[in-house]
């Protein structure tokens, strides 16, 4: 069995410095204990600023979205109180708007901008498919 070799003190590294050393304490200008502590004190404020900035801007982002939810939400309604009022109307009243109850949710959407678009792939064919019956 194989065992490990023993570490020397100057391989093992201590809580004061890490691991890797770090750079103010590598670099070769001497800086006092004020002058670090106000560096990382800089840097502390900076790390701060960023995040109250991206938790700021998120909070904004979260309002506007549900500000544009909200207000889908209340479009809807309106859209689905106009569809039942004119679902309640007679035939006769439809008739007199130009409507048939088929209609209803089309013409609805149409008023407030929405216009159903259709692909039709295959040439338009007549419904009454008994004209060879009729000649």
């Amino acid at each position: 069995m194989m065992t490990q070799p023993i570490r020397t003190v100057n391989n093992l590294s201590s809580e004061t410095s890490p691991a890797g050393g770090n750079d103010i304490a590598k670099s070769s200008l001497p800086l006092s204990f004020e002058e670090r502590r106000l560096l990382d004190l800089r840097a502390r404020y900076a790390r701060a600023e960023v995040l109250a900035n991206a938790l700021g801007d998120m909070i904004l982002s979260l309002r506007r979205t549900f500000g544009r939810l909200t207000a889908a939400i209340k479009e809807n309604y309106k859209l689905r109180a106009a569809e039942t009022q004119l679902n309640r109307m007679t035939d006769r009243e439809l008739a007199d708007l130009g409507l048939c109850r088929a209609d209803i949710a089309f013409a609805v959407r149409e008023t407030q901008g929405f216009r159903p678009q259709f692909d039709v792939a295959d040439p338009v064919t007549t419904a009454n498919q008994d004209w060879r019956r009729a000649a």
